[in-house]
C-alpha cells in the first residue's frame, strides 16, 4: 500500500505546474512622473497565456502621443516546467502637462477579454520653456512663419502628406520601407493615423518614433515648408506578385493666424510651441489628410541553387550553438542552445531542426525572439533551447546545424552551420539507475508499474493480519477510496502511454492532429460570429487555417504562406484552382484583420465554410 500511495503522489507531482497556472497580466511605466516632451515606456506583460494573444486595445492615451515599439515572446522550460511571457511595449512621448491617465486596456487571450485599470502619470511643464496651453495633444511638427490666412481657410498646398517606398521592387520577404513624410507651411499638430495603412499580403514591422521629430525646409514651386517623417513602416512581401499599398489617412489640426505682423512676432511656432502667449485669437482647425497609393512588386525567390533545407529566411544571418555542460551522468538533462542572428525578418524565420539524435530523448524546445528596429534596419535573434537527455554512457558528438537563407544583395542562397558539439556521458551510479530521466527529475509513471502495484495491494490484504491497524482495512469506505485511488491512477497511466508514444515522433503527431483541431477551431469561429465578436472570429479563422497547414507541412504558423504550400505539394496534386483559393482565404483573413476591409454577416459566414472545404480537400494532397 505504501508503494501504492507513493506512486499516485508521484502521479499528482508530475502533472505540469503550468496547467493550473491562470493568466496574469502586469502593466508598468518605466517612470511616473516626465516632462513635456520627454518620453516614457509602457509595457504590458502577460504571463502563462496560452494560444493566441491579440494586441491590447488602449482606450485613452490622451495626452501623448502613442506608437508600437515592439512585441517580445518567451517560453521557458525549467525542471520540466514551462512558462511563457509576452511583452507589448509602447513609447509614448507627453505633450502637455497635468495629472495624465492611460488605459484601461483590454486584450483578447485565445477568444476571452481581460480587462486591466489605468495607469496615471504625472506630467509636468518642460523646465526649458514657459508653461503655455497646448495647441493640442499630438506631437507638434515645426512651421515656418506665414503669412495669416482667412478663418477656415487651409487649401492642399498649405499642409498634406507623402507615402514613399525607398524601392519599388524587392523578393519576397526582403524589405521595402514606407516612409510618410508630411509637409506644413502652418502651425500643425500630427495627430497620428485615422484609418490605418491597408497591408495585405505584407508582415509589417513598425518602426518606434524618434524622441524629436527631425524637421527640415525644403522650397516646393516657390513656397518654404517644414518637412518631418512622422512615421515608418517595414514591409515584407510574404508571396511574389503586384501590390497596391492604400496608405491609408493622417490626421493633424493647425492653427491660422488671424493677424499677421504682431502674431508673427508674438507667437511664432518655428519649433511646434509659442515663445509668448499671443494677445490675438487663432482658429484650430482639425485636418485629415490622404496620399496617393503606392506601388510594390515583389519578386518570386530563384528556384536555381534553392537548398533542400531552406525554409524562406531573407537577408543576412549568422549562427550559433552551446551546450550548458561538456559532461554529465546517463539521465540528466543537457540544454542544447541554437542562436541565429543579424538582419532579416526575425519574427516569422523557421529554426532548423535538430539532426538525429538516436542516444537521445528530445523534448520540445522554447523558443525566444527578440526584434529591434533602428536605422531603418529590422535585425534580432532568434533562440531555442532544448532538452536533451543521453540513455546511456558514452561520448557523443552533436552535429552541426545548417541554415539556409537567400542573401538578396548577392542574389544567392547562402549556408551557415554550427560547430560540431562534444558531450561526455557517464553511467549513472547504481542506486540512480532508476531514477528520472526526465528534466524534472521524477521517472514517468509506465504501465507496467501501475500493474505491479495492483498486484501488490492484492498480495497486501492476504496479510494484513500482522498490521497495526487492522481496523482500518476492514473499513469498507478504505477500500471504496483505494479502488477509486487505484482506477485514477490505471487511467492516468494509460492516457500519458499513448501521449508519451504519440509525442514520440512530434511530426506525425502534428500530422494526426492537424484535420480535427483546424474543424474545432472553425467550429469556434463559428459561435463566435454567431456572438458577434468579429476580432475573435477573424483570429480564430487565421489561427485554424495557418495552424493547420503548419501541422501538415511542419512547420511554424508565421512561416505558412502560399508559396510555401506550393513547394511542398508533390507534383501532379498541385490544384491550381484550390491553390488560389488558399491565397484568396488568407489575404481575405488579413485583410479583414488588419486592414479596413469589412464582411457582413453572410460574407464571414461563407469564408468559414469555403475554409473548411479547402482543408477538407487538402487532406488527400500528397506531400513531398
Amino acid at each position: 500500500m505504501r508503494r501504492f500511495v507513493l506512486l499516485f503522489t508521484l502521479s499528482i507531482l508530475i502533472i505540469p505546474a503550468n496547467a493550473f497556472a491562470e493568466v496574469a497580466i502586469e502593466t508598468s511605466v518605466s517612470r511616473s512622473r516626465v516632462s513635456v516632451g520627454e518620453e516614457l515606456t509602457l509595457d504590458i506583460t502577460i504571463t502563462n497565456a496560452q494560444g493566441k494573444i491579440s494586441r491590447p486595445v488602449i482606450s485613452s492615451v490622451d495626452g501623448f502621443t502613442s506608437y508600437s515599439q515592439s512585441h517580445s515572446q518567451e517560453i521557458s522550460i525549467v525542471n520540466g516546467v514551462s512558462s511563457s511571457k509576452s511583452v507589448f511595449s509602447y513609447a509614448l512621448v507627453a505633450n502637455s502637462p497635468g495629472q495624465k491617465t492611460i488605459g484601461p486596456f483590454e486584450i483578447n487571450i485565445d477568444g476571452r477579454v481581460y480587462k486591466v485599470a489605468p495607469v496615471k502619470i504625472e506630467v509636468v511643464p518642460n523646465a526649458a520653456t514657459p508653461q503655455l496651453v497646448p495647441i493640442s495633444s499630438g506631437l507638434p511638427v515645426s512651421s515656418p512663419p506665414a503669412r495669416a490666412l482667412p478663418a477656415g481657410n487651409v487649401g492642399d498646398r498649405d499642409i498634406f502628406v507623402k507615402a514613399w517606398l525607398d524601392r519599388d521592387e524587392v523578393f519576397v520577404n526582403e524589405p521595402a520601407m514606407l516612409t510618410y513624410t508630411l509637409y506644413t507651411r502652418l502651425s500643425a499638430t500630427y495627430k497620428g493615423f485615422e484609418k490605418e495603412p491597408e497591408t495585405t499580403g505584407f508582415w509589417v514591422e513598425d518602426f518606434p518614433p524618434e524622441k524629436t521629430i527631425r524637421r527640415t525646409e525644403k522650397i516646393l514651386n516657390g513656397s518654404r515648408y517644414v518637412v518631418a517623417d512622422v512615421r515608418k513602416l517595414a514591409l515584407f512581401p510574404t508571396e511574389p506578385g503586384v501590390f497596391t499599398v492604400d496608405p491609408g489617412t493622417l490626421a493633424a489640426v493647425v492653427e491660422l493666424r488671424s493677424q499677421d505682423d504682431f502674431d508673427s512676432y508674438f507667437s511664432s511656432n518655428v519649433f511646434g510651441r509659442r515663445n509668448f502667449p499671443s494677445p490675438f485669437a487663432s482658429q484650430i482647425i482639425s485636418q485629415t489628410l490622404s496620399t496617393e497609393n503606392v506601388a510594390l512588386t515583389a519578386k518570386a525567390l530563384p528556384e536555381a541553387g534553392r537548398p533542400a533545407g531552406f525554409s524562406g529566411a531573407v537577408g543576412d544571418y549568422q549562427i550559433e550553438s552551446s551546450l550548458d555542460k561538456d559532461q554529465a551522468q546517463a539521465g540528466d538533462p543537457v540544454t542544447f542552445r541554437l542562436r541565429i542572428w543579424g538582419q532579416g525578418n526575425i519574427s516569422t524565420l523557421q529554426m532548423p531542426a535538430l539532426p538525429g539524435l538516436e542516444d537521445f530523448k528530445v523534448y520540445d524546445s522554447a523558443t525566444s525572439t527578440n526584434v529591434a528596429k533602428n536605422r531603418l534596419i529590422v535585425e534580432g535573434e532568434k533562440i531555442t533551447e532544448t532538452a536533451i537527455v543521453p540513455k546511456k554512457a558514452g561520448t557523443y558528438t552533436i552535429p552541426a546545424v545548417s541554415f539556409y537563407f537567400f542573401d538578396p544583395r548577392a542574389r544567392v542562397y547562402k549556408e551557415i552551420k554550427t560547430a560540431e558539439r562534444t558531450l561526455r556521458v557517464t553511467a549513472a551510479p547504481e542506486g540512480e539507475r532508476e531514477a528520472s530521466s526526465e528534466p524534472g527529475g521524477v521517472r514517468p509513471v509506465e504501465k507496467e508499474d501501475v500493474a505491479f502495484v495492483a498486484k501488490d495491494i492484492r498480495y497486501l490484504k492476504a496479510r494484513n493480519e500482522g498490521r497495526v491497524w487492522p481496523e482500518l482495512f476492514k473499513n469498507p469506505f478504505y477500500w471504496g477510496f483505494a479502488i477509486l485511488m487505484l482506477v485514477l491512477a490505471l487511467a492516468w497511466g494509460a492516457s500519458a502511454g499513448r501521449k508519451e508514444t504519440a509525442l514520440g515522433d512530434r511530426k506525425i503527431f502534428r500530422l494526426r492532429r492537424s484535420h480535427s483541431l483546424a474543424r474545432k477551431k472553425l467550429k469556434a469561429a463559428e459561435v463566435f460570429l454567431k456572438e458577434n465578436r468579429d476580432e475573435a472570429f477573424y483570429a480564430e479563422m487565421d489561427s485554424a487555417l495557418r495552424g493547420y497547414f503548419a501541422d501538415r507541412l511542419d512547420i511554424s504558423p508565421q512561416a505558412v504562406s502560399l508559396e510555401t504550400i506550393e513547394s511542398r505539394v508533390a507534383d501532379g496534386d498541385a490544384d491550381p484552382e484550390m491553390l488560389n483559393r488558399i491565397k484568396t482565404i488568407l489575404g481575405e483573413l488579413s485583410g479583414s484583420r488588419f486592414g479596413s476591409v469589412k464582411k457582413d454577416k453572410e460574407e464571414m459566414k461563407d469564408l468559414c465554410e469555403s475554409a473548411g472545404r479547402v482543408i477538407d480537400r487538402f487532406e488527400k494532397v500528397r506531400l513531398k
